[in-house]
Order: C-alpha cells, then structure tokens, then sequence
C-alpha cells in the first residue's frame, strides 16, 4: 500500500516529458484538490476577506458622499469573494513553474482580484444610492466579469503558462 501511495504522488508531481494527456490529467487533479482544500480555507477566513473588501470600499464612496453598509456588504461580497480561490488554485495548478515566480503571481493576482472586487462593491452601493438601474446592469456585467474572466485571464498574463505546456514542445525555464 506504502509503495502504491509513492507512486502515486510521484505520478501528480513529476510531469517531466509528459504528454499532454497526463499533463491535463495531472493539473485538473491537482485543481481539484488545491480549490477543495482552498474553498475549506474560504469557509473558515471567507468572512475576513470580504470584511477586507468592505472596508476596502469605505473610501471610494466617501468619494461620492456615501458610506459602506457592513452587513448589506458583506452579503454582497459572498458572491465576489470567491475569485481569489479560483485564481489561488490555478496558480497551484501548474506544474513546472519555480514557487518563487508563483509566489509573486499569487501576491499580484491576489491584490488584483481585491482591487476589481472593491470596486464591485463599491459600484453596487453606488448605483442602490443613486438609483440607478443602467449602473447596476454595468455591476453585474463586471461582477460576471470578474468572477469568471479576470481569475483565468490574470493567470495567463502572470505566470509564464508556454514554458510549461506539453503542447509547445521543448519546455523552457
């Protein structure tokens, strides 16, 4: 059973020449697993990230006269909140990729993903305090955007993704 289990974990963390079959094998259970383990974490310290992302929105409305809601936020920020799980995950994801490098890109992609999220927020208590209907569509649009697009694309954009695909041919560091 020991030597079964060493297999295993070798299988999930060595991808050296693999083919791109086992390559995606491997990240989508290394995905699986990180975003389960994250989405625990979240659980647990959700409620501070989205106390982050609330006070985070106090000063952009003070901009325009207004004030932050704590609870009317932080049920809004249930829904945004969950992007940095998503972004974390990828980033653990990938193989191949120096942890130094990751690091920087989680840090980044993190402070991103907060900036977009208190901007989310504070775009929804902007448009309930002005009752305006056309800039609660364009928070929607942007909440969808962000929560779908922005984890995915800053994961591109961040981490050298080319170096490590088995679709490129030789790998580069």
């Amino acid at each position: 059973m020991k030597g079964l289990v060493v297999k295993l974990i070798k299988y999930f963390t060595n991808t050296e020449n693999a083919g791109v079959g086992r390559w995606i094998l491997v990240f989508l259970a290394r995905f699986t697993v990180s975003s389960f383990l994250l989405y625990l974490l979240y659980l647990w310290g959700g409620n501070y990230y989205a106390k982050l992302i609330a006070y985070g929105a106090k000063p952009v409305l003070a901009i325009f006269g207004h004030d932050v809601i704590i609870k009317k936020a932080m049920s809004i920020t249930e829904d945004i909140a969950i992007n940095p799980v998503v972004f974390f995950s990828l980033v653990i994801a990938v193989m191949g990729i120096k942890l130094k490098k990751k690091l920087s890109a989680a840090i980044l992609g993190f402070l991103i993903l907060s900036a977009a999220n208190t901007l989310t927020l504070s775009m929804a208590f902007l448009s309930v305090y002005r009752e305006s209907e056309i800039l609660w569509t364009g928070t929607e649009f942007f909440n969808l955007t962000i929560n779908f697009f922005l984890p995915i694309f800053l994961w591109f954009v961040l981490l050298p993704l080319g170096s490590v695909l088995p679709l490129g041919g030789r790998r580069r560091e």
